[in-house]
């Protein structure tokens, strides 16, 4: 159960499709519930293996993702050997979980969280409270709690009193055939939805600060969202060039990425960034906001930083600039994964159920 699947864009969306076709890849049969927030999308697929259910959902300010009624008759009717809930922060989450209480004796219950512990927007936040108890018993209801990062296990465990299981996210096989091919000037690229949260004007203002210390400097930014038009407004407010591509073709974006200086991530709240491991895998130096990237704090192409200080940003790039092609990261791929969501997760749970 996801709230975000493709042709949806972002790191949910993404995790969700690969768990789901290498599961099937496997040999399993998977269905995924999903929501189609605007009406445009087929009710009905079969894609990969996958069985793909759309429902109509609500998501006033794009939040809340509220099932349908249809979409809860779907899950309550559904006989199934697995659940697996994804996002606590969309209600399409503790709706699952009611859907099926009544027969996890039988069922087995996994939920990945994706918690950030506070909310991206304002109404969110004051609504986290009220809407706390619900999920925290969706969550600890769980037979197992499966986290995407030990950051995100270190957030979990405190909040909802329980024992997280952590399989970190992966990548696709397709990044693997992209090496890292600097340019010959200083390219700062994001990738990802354009919010507020994602501080993307910090990347900005780190380059301006750059561009007046007399380096030759742009920023690619692959993406859309509600963010653009401020951001276009501040880049041209301090004269800061920007090289701008609307969401790409998985091998434009992959391309993109590969030739760009470092990649900069300074979003406030992530449980895993999935681009940032996708960077990593490719070989490109990354700069990544803290606290969620101790995640990748371990690679020598990772700089850490306050993702509010334009400072320590710049010194970041600066002391990245000198790193030259050398050892990619070690990320794991979905179909590892999947295997072990499999083994560690789904089939413990299943035993437990029959002993």
């Amino acid at each position: 159960m996801t709230h975000s699947f493709p042709p949806y864009i972002g790191g949910l969306s993404q995790m969700t499709e690969m768990v789901s076709r290498n599961l099937a890849r496997e040999g399993h049969e998977v269905e995924v519930v999903t929501l189609d927030i605007d009406g445009n999308l087929p009710a009905h697929e079969e894609v990969g293996g996958v069985t793909i259910n759309r429902f109509r959902g609500y998501a006033p300010t794009g939040a809340y993702f509220l099932p349908s009624r249809r979409a809860y008759s779907h899950i309550r009717s559904t006989r199934c050997d697995v659940v697996h809930a994804h996002n606590i922060g969309a209600l399409l989450a503790p709706a699952a979980w009611l859907a099926v209480r009544d027969r996890l004796s039988s069922t087995a219950y996994v939920i990945t969280p994706h918690h950030h512990s506070a909310g991206s927007q304002r109404m969110t936040r004051l609504l986290w409270r009220p809407y706390w108890p619900l999920a925290r018993r969706a969550v600890r209801a769980a037979d197992f709690v499966h986290c995407v990062s030990n950051f995100e296990s270190r957030l979990v465990a405190p909040d909802f009193s329980v024992s997280p299981l952590v399989i970190p996210n992966g990548v696709s096989d397709d990044v693997f055939y992209h090496r890292w091919a600097p340019p010959d000037h200083t390219v700062l690229t994001y990738a990802g939805r354009l919010e507020k949260y994602k501080r993307v004007d910090r990347l900005i203002l780190a380059a301006f600060s750059l561009q007046s210390l007399g380096t030759k400097v742009s920023v690619r930014i692959i993406g859309d969202g509600p963010d653009l038009a401020r951001l276009g407004a501040l880049a041209h407010s301090l004269g800061v060039e920007i090289e701008r591509h609307p969401f790409l073709s998985r091998e434009e974006y992959l391309e993109e990425m590969s030739t760009g200086s470092c990649f900069v991530n300074l979003s406030e709240y992530e449980a895993y960034s999935i681009v940032v491991a996708e960077a990593l895998a490719i070989g490109v130096p990354v700069v990544a906001a803290l606290p969620w990237g101790e995640t990748f704090g371990e690679s020598e192409r990772v700089r850490l930083v306050d993702g509010e200080s334009t400072a320590e940003t710049v010194k970041a790039i600066q002391d990245l600039s000198g790193l030259g092609p050398g050892t990619e990261a070690t990320i794991p791929r979905w179909r590892d994964v999947a295997r072990r969501l499999v083994a560690e997760a789904y089939m413990p749970a299943m035993v437990k159920k029959v002993s």
